[in-house]
């Protein structure tokens, strides 16, 4: 038994009629019939249910009709059951909310409306990801499906999503966002794939575009002379978001000495290290790590002196913190309480990083400004040094993960090291986009390049005469192999005349073997070996380094 029928809907409205939430002063409840028809049927399996059609009463009821007709053919085994048929009428995004989340009057979160997009988002968070990572990819998916007008599974088209994109790119969206489009859509696309609610991968052949071509964010690295004096300028520097002067400058060297990500620093705690092992090691939790897997990485011995030094410093600091709390005092005399975190870089600094690097560089080069005599402050003031901004790239929190991954390379450790070190998924992400290669480490490489020896000097050939004896080299005394009989190299040179000969128990063993061969042609020809001149007699004599054959008439 089917019936389609119109359901009762209830809006509010203000006085000129526009529709308003409920909680709007002055909002008019009003309650009347739906515009859309709805349909109510029984399936194969014999349950009841309701699915939306159209706003034309005959179409709603020529379409109620296909479908009990296809649940007719379902049970006399006429046609197969569609598994998909249950997510082909769910929205993919909640029509309430539009995939933001639905709220009540007193705007808390309220369960929204059967939707897809609800569902990726239990099943990104059941994965373990992070809030923010999960807000991220919900917020780019529910932008495209909105963009493309997409409502259900069966409006999917990848070819939508391309044109829409363009257009993006068109307006000045740059091609890595668009790239970041493209990554959370795939997962998408996988997951209803895999979740069995759509037959196949609506986004498998949508593809990147080249990102290198606008590139919008390039980062450059900080020299060692930049680093130590932004060390030095945040020591000095009032407390930024709740991190002060000294943690500053021990959270930039931690970053430059172990590349750790502005995420991975904020979650360390004291017990995050262990200096009892060799070497020190520091622990990065699973839950913060971006691969989501607890790392364990080396620290080099000086940051582990530095850290350890620090650590029992801000031990006495926060021993007088608990002591002030313990009087509901601080030490100004303000009468507030002093928080106490267990996190050795407390804060919201870590949302506003870039920013609080950026003033540490400004204060930095003024420092260093000041340093200079007046003809020198106007002659370096124009230069990029202690800039946040550069021809190179800027100098953002990230900037100090490229100058760890940089030192690496420039020090000479190997690339597969690297990539364990920088905790990289391939090592063609460590070394194209984070080891950055300058002219003068070009130049540095090209002096590394052995030196050219000098060229042979020609050998002058000179013509025979008919008095001369011929003269023939055999072979010099650095041969590595003996000449076996029947086997000659000769190359040619002439001689004056022979200077001195050698007894034979003062030749070495390869002089042997060559006299022994040259015996052996005097006997006769041996096969592929022309005869000897007749008339002509072999001598034999070593002259510095070499052996010579004299044939004489």
């Amino acid at each position: 038994m089917a019936s389609i029928f119109r359901p009762t809907v209830i809006r509010y409205v203000d006085k000129e009629g526009n529709r308003v939430t409920k909680s709007t002063p002055g909002a008019k409840r009003i309650r009347e019939k739906s515009n859309t028809w709805r349909g109510r049927y029984i399936d194969a399996k014999g349950k009841e249910r309701t699915v939306s059609l159209l706003t034309d009463k005959g179409l709603s009821q020529a379409k109620l009709a296909a479908i009990v007709q296809r649940v007719r053919e379902e049970i006399a085994g006429v046609r197969r059951p569609d598994p998909y048929e249950v997510h082909r009428e769910i929205p993919l995004l909640c029509p309430k909310c539009t995939g933001a989340g639905c709220k009540n009057d007193k705007d808390k979160a309220i369960p929204c409306e059967a939707n897809h997009l609800t569902g990726f988002r239990e099943h990104l968070e059941a994965k373990g990801n992070s809030k923010d990572y999960v807000s991220l990819i919900i917020s780019r998916v529910r932008t495209v499906c909105s963009g493309c007008s997409f409502k259900v599974l069966d409006d999917l088209a990848a070819g939508r999503v391309a044109a829409w994109l363009k257009d993006q790119r068109a307006a000045g969206k740059g091609p890595q966002t668009s790239n970041h489009f493209v990554a959370s859509l795939k997962t998408f696309g996988n997951w209803l794939y895999k979740d069995r609610r759509h037959p196949e991968h609506p986004f498998a052949h949508l593809t990147k575009v080249n990102a290198k071509v606008d590139v919008r964010c390039v980062r450059r690295v900080l020299s060692r002379e930049e680093l130590s004096r932004l060390v030095h300028a945040a020591e000095q520097g009032k407390p930024y978001r709740g991190l002060s002067g000294k943690d500053r400058a021990m959270l930039y060297v931690l970053a430059s000495f172990t590349g750790l990500r502005v995420s991975e620093l904020a979650s360390l705690t004291e017990m995050s290290f262990v200096f009892s092992t060799t070497p020190p090691t520091v622990t990065i939790e699973a839950g913060y790590s971006k691969h989501r897997r607890e790392d364990v990485l080396p620290l080099h011995p000086m940051l582990a002196a530095k850290l350890a030094e620090w650590l029992q410093e801000r031990r006495a600091r926060m021993d007088g913190r608990i002591a002030v709390k313990a009087t509901g005092t601080k030490p100004n005399g303000s009468g507030k309480p002093c928080d106490d975190a267990d996190r050795l870089f407390p804060g919201t600094w870590s949302e506003r990083s870039s920013k609080m690097l950026r003033k540490d560089l400004e204060a930095a080069r003024q420092f260093w400004l000041l340093e200079l005599d007046e003809l020198e402050r106007d002659q370096y003031a124009r230069t990029g040094f202690l800039q946040f901004k550069t021809s190179e790239g800027q100098a953002d929190f990230h900037a100090l993960r490229h100058t760890f991954i940089t030192n690496l390379a420039n020090s000479g450790v190997h690339p597969k090291l690297a990539k364990e070190l920088a905790r990289h998924s391939t090592i063609t992400l460590t070394m194209d986009r984070y080891a950055h290669v300058g002219l003068a480490d070009m130049n540095s490489a090209l002096q590394m390049l052995p030196a050219m020896s000098e060229l042979p000097t020609a050998v002058q050939s000179h013509t025979l005469t008919s008095d001369a004896p011929e003269r023939v080299l055999v072979a010099p005394m650095v041969a590595l192999e003996t000449v076996q009989p029947g086997n000659t190299q000769e190359i040619s040179l002439v001689l004056e005349s022979p200077e001195s000969s050698v007894s034979e128990s003062e030749e070495p063993l390869i002089i042997r073997d060559l006299r022994a061969s040259l015996r052996t042609l005097e006997k006769g020809p041996a096969a592929g070996v022309e005869p000897a001149t007749p008339g002509l007699q072999n001598r034999w004599w070593l002259d510095s380094d070499k052996l010579w054959i004299c044939r004489c008439g």
